[in-house]
């Protein structure tokens, strides 16, 4: 699992899944589903590609602390 932030609100349906995402929040996935979910994006929008980016676990818990 890693978590990742969505770049967009956006909706995957199909192949038995319905998941949606909302802009600027962190989600934790396996890195296979994200990797699949943003190649599937890039084939229908690929100017909002990618979708979810990769968030670094060290630079949030930075910014906790500072807080």
């Amino acid at each position: 699992m890693a978590k990742y932030k969505a770049t967009s609100n956006v909706v995957f349906t199909g192949d038995e899944l319905d998941q949606s995402f909302i802009e600027d929040e962190i989600y934790d996935l396996p890195v296979k589903t994200a990797d699949d979910l943003n190649n599937r994006g890039a084939l229908s929008h690929p100017e909002l590609s990618p979708f979810l980016v990769r968030v670094d676990n060290k630079k949030e818990e930075t910014e906790e602390v500072e807080k």
